[in-house]
């Protein structure tokens, strides 16, 4: 038993103690204090002639009860109220100190601005009936009624207004934060839209550029002893291929950090891949193109996302599909554009596996424009097709 009442009195201890950590919590310590000490002054100095003790106790209780003003603002308005009918009853005139009203005042400004609307009301109308009520039992004529009225309800009317403001504050800063928390997102989502986009990028650049430049390398190797001619052209287009793919890189980078006078390159675009076809025709591929329908001009972004997809499907054939041929089909309809890369392999473990990034970064590329990728096996013959199709404006 004594442990439990040790431990409950520590609790209440810690609660109590807690309750005033706040800075507004002290500041209605101190005014409490304030108000309750000039009470003390005013009995002594002569203010109330008789009833001094319960004068005492009554400004003292207000003083105390303005305390808990922020956190319980109808209660402490009703303890000052009663406070005031005891004194009355007892024969102290509410007008007898300043003390008293200012504690009244604090607390119809409490209820105004620290408590909903419907219990500031319901507080508004008892001082109002508690004021009434003293003045009529005073005596008082009818200046007395709109003074006691006044006291009340201005100082709960200019609560009110500043609990508005103060809503309306909050309010403000919330909407505020809501939209640079958006706007944030957005800036995270376009950063990382470029990253992904980079990526995209830096994958195609580099695995197409480094796998012909390992093909033609192997193709040297094994050229050199019998017909060093083919050797020297094999190595020259390692040399060619990877100028271009540092170009490619140099221009990536240079979009990551850019600097005074640096010179720009415009990013390939459908037009580049006949280019595309001849430099794997060099380095001893078959490959053929076609182009077929009106051509028409394209969206920069459209274009350089048809060029990588032709570009990442070349390289897959290239890593996966050995010696085989391809062919590679550009297609204007009138309502889409359609590319298509086919090869004919023989089917083989690896090919049927997951293509991993390089299939997914050209879905993403179509997706980007309403598009859609497709790829598989063939059916018609042995091979490995990737067909893209985009959505165009009909003219």
């Amino acid at each position: 038993m004594t442990v439990r009442t040790a431990r409950w009195g520590r609790s209440v201890s810690t609660r109590w103690s807690a309750g005033f950590r706040s800075e507004s919590a002290r500041e209605d310590l101190l005014l409490g204090g304030v108000v309750g000490f000039a009470g003390l002054l005013e009995i002594v100095a002569g203010a109330v002639d008789q009833h001094r003790l319960v004068a005492s106790v009554s400004v003292m209780g207000m003083a105390a009860a303005l305390v808990f003003r922020r956190r319980h603002p109808l209660v402490v308005l009703v303890a000052v109220l009663l406070l005031f009918l005891i004194q009355s009853v007892a024969g102290v005139p509410a007008n007898a100190q300043l003390a008293t009203l200012a504690c009244a005042l604090i607390a119809a400004y409490s209820v105004g601005a620290h408590s909903e609307f419907a219990a500031a009301a319901a507080g508004l109308l008892l001082g109002l009936l508690v004021v009434v009520g003293l003045i009529y039992a005073d005596g008082g004529g009818p200046s007395d009624y709109g003074f006691g009225a006044l006291v009340v309800a201005g100082p709960w009317l200019t609560g009110v207004l500043v609990r508005r403001r103060v809503v309306a504050a909050a309010d403000s800063d919330a909407k505020a934060a809501a939209v640079a928390a958006s706007a944030q997102e957005r800036a995270l989502k376009a950063a990382e839209d470029e990253r992904a986009r980079i990526a995209r990028e830096l994958h195609d650049v580099v695995s197409h550029g480094l796998s012909a430049m390992v093909v033609q390398a192997t193709a040297a190797a094994e050229l050199l002893d019998r017909d060093p001619e083919r050797a020297r052209a094999a190595m020259h287009e390692v040399q060619r291929t990877g100028r271009e793919a540092m170009v490619e890189m140099k221009h990536l980078l240079g979009v990551l950090r850019p600097s005074e006078g640096q010179a720009r390159h415009p990013q390939p675009t459908l037009d580049e891949v006949a280019e595309l076809v001849r430099a794997e025709q060099a380095s001893g591929r078959t490959v053929s193109l076609e182009i077929a329908g009106g051509r028409r001009e394209l969206p920069r972004g459209l274009a350089l996302s048809a060029y990588r997809i032709v570009q990442e499907a070349l390289t897959n054939v290239r890593k996966h599909a050995g010696d085989a041929s391809a062919h590679v089909c550009v297609r204007f309809e009138p309502a889409a554009l359609q590319i298509e890369v086919i090869d004919d392999a023989e089917p083989s473990g690896s090919k049927v596996a997951d293509p991993g990034y390089g299939l997914a970064g050209m879905r993403e590329r179509a997706q980007l424009y309403g598009g859609r990728v497709e790829a598989g096996p063939r059916t018609d013959r042995p091979g490995w097709y990737v067909r893209a199709t985009f959505p165009l404006e009909q003219k």
